[in-house]
């Protein structure tokens, strides 16, 4: 794992630069999907800097990406290892100019997410991590090992898009907030200790938290369905996560703090 770090690191830089190249044009070739989300010219060019880099880097390990067709799960299921990548989180962001995408590429080895990378192209900044060697944060002219901030007062990292009741009326406690677009990206919040909680209502793909998962986990946190049963990957024809829970510091005791609850 160590040794495909640093090229996944140089990969998802590149893909970024692929989506800061159209970032800066007029048409970015914005569309929907039959999925009704939005795709768009930006998603496609990084999706293909990946698919193509990691091809190059290790032939043998299949490639799940949320822009590309997805293979049944009899095909999927014998897969002991593969690459499961969001080459664009974010892109309603990306469509708003907020600046809070990020290239996420996690690799998976037996149904868990053992290596993370999170690259932040606005802020040229890029989160990482191995399983059992710590969680980093790394800008042009810094590197740090990150950690999950200890109990003080709670802070929900939350979406500029997405009302707060949605994700407050499972909050037994006061708390402050901080918004950032990303879910990927506010999971990183919480890994580098600058928020405690994040509440995620609504679809996402198993691609919005591989990455996410190992970072976080190796900053003192975890990842959670909404009802703090683990996340699980690549066991189900469907790709489609359930609500899910980032917590910071275990101190929090966050069995207490948050009612679980199901999707209506």
């Amino acid at each position: 794992m160590q040794k495909l770090l640093e090229p996944c690191i140089a990969l998802a830089i590149k893909a970024g630069d692929a989506i800061m190249d159209i970032y800066q044009k007029e048409d970015i070739g914005a569309r929907e999907k039959s999925d009704h989300t939005p795709v768009t010219e930006a998603d496609l060019a990084a999706n293909e800097v990946l698919m193509a880099g990691l091809k190059a880097l290790a032939p043998d390990i299949p490639i799940m990406s949320e822009e590309t067709p997805i293979p049944e799960l009899s095909q999927r299921e014998k897969w002991q290892r593969y690459w499961l990548l969001d080459p664009m989180d974010g892109t309603g962001e990306f469509i708003l100019q907020s600046g809070d995408f990020a290239v996420n590429i996690a690799l998976v080895e037996n149904n868990q997410p053992v290596l993370g990378v999170i690259y932040w192209p606005s802020k040229q900044t890029t989160y990482y991590a191995t399983k059992g060697h710590g969680a980093f944060k790394r800008s042009v002219d810094e590197q740090q090992q990150i950690f999950v901030a200890p109990p003080n007062s709670l802070t929900l990292a939350v979406s500029r898009r997405q009302k707060l009741e949605a994700v407050s009326q499972y909050l037994n406690s006061h708390f402050d907030t901080v918004a950032l677009g990303s879910c990927s990206l506010k999971a990183c919040l919480i890994a580098e200790g600058k928020a405690d909680c994040f509440l995620r209502v609504g679809p996402t793909g198993e691609w919005d938290t591989g990455a996410s998962q190992v970072i976080v986990e190796e900053a003192g946190g975890c990842i959670t369905d909404a009802e703090f049963n683990p996340l699980t990957y690549n066991q189900r024809e469907h790709t489609e996560n359930p609500d899910f829970i980032v917590m910071g510091h275990p101190d929090w005791q966050w069995q207490k703090l948050i009612t679980p609850h199901h999707r209506s």
